[in-house]
């Protein structure tokens, strides 16, 4: 097989949950530059539409589902309007996400259950649901966005960094149970990289603090994930299953 048959992902349908812009749009159109056909889900229409839009002119096609992925009866629909539109996903990125700063006093029940709710609990029942059809199939590529909050500790974004552990931990939980049945999981754990999730958080001191961590000494940008998430989904991974790929400009690796 060559090399580009390896990355190709000609043939292949992925369902981008989160979609609508930012990392998630990055990516969905990562895939279908590489040959997929990338249906997206969100709670935005126009975003997702905008997504869709890209997603055609690059050659494939793309339909649109409109979700609250923290609303459990409504992934249980979209599992059903994806399979009768598309069929079974052949790969599931699970991209939604949400943030908040605040000191770890002030944080509320409500601001608890709804970090909660968007980045582990929706991620985890996306997982299974469309994970259960997978394995049924015997095949699948499934993508969780983690961070580098899966891996350290920010002051006043504890809720965040426990959710994004749990991202990683549900990450190598599933894989670990689905290897024997053909599924492969996987995350991917962006650095700092400007988004609309981040954006309000991220001031000007915040930006500095940041940069002198990143041996690469600049932001990422969002297209810089989308290779991640071929490789990921390709055949060149076909024996990867488990891992978080960090692509974080060297922000793990630096020490003092």
């Amino acid at each position: 097989m060559t090399n580009e048959a390896m990355f190709s992902l000609n043939g292949r349908q992925a369902l981008v949950i989160g979609g609508g812009s930012g990392i998630g749009r990055a990516i969905a159109l990562g895939l279908a530059r590489a040959g997929a056909g990338v249906d997206v889900a969100g709670r935005r229409a126009d975003k997702l539409e905008e997504t869709g839009d890209l997603i055609r002119a690059a050659g494939q096609r793309s339909s649109a589902f409109e979700i609250d992925a923290r609303d459990m009866e409504a992934l249980e629909r979209l599992v059903d309007s994806v399979r009768d539109t598309s069929g079974v996903p052949d790969i599931l990125v699970n991209a939604q996400g949400v943030m908040s700063l605040n000191n770890a006093e002030d944080f509320t029940p409500g601001d608890y259950d709804r970090i909660m709710d968007t980045n582990v609990k929706s991620v985890w029942f996306a997982c299974t649901r469309f994970g259960a059809a997978m394995q049924a199939r015997g095949d699948g590529s499934i993508i969780n966005i983690a961070s580098m909050a899966s891996f350290r500790g920010f002051p006043r974004n504890g809720l965040y960094c426990i959710s994004k552990h749990g991202v990683r931990a549900l990450t190598e939980s599933l894989a670990a149970e689905w290897a024997p049945r053909g599924v492969r999981v996987n995350a991917i754990a962006p650095g700092f990289f400007i988004t609309d999730l981040n954006r309000g958080a991220m001031t000007e001191e915040r930006q500095a603090r940041a940069l002198a961590r990143v041996p690469m000494g600049r932001f990422g940008d969002v297209d810089e994930l989308s290779g991640a998430a071929v490789f990921l989904s390709s055949r060149a991974a076909s024996y990867v299953t488990g891992i978080t790929v960090p692509v974080d400009g060297g922000f793990l690796s630096m020490g003092m």
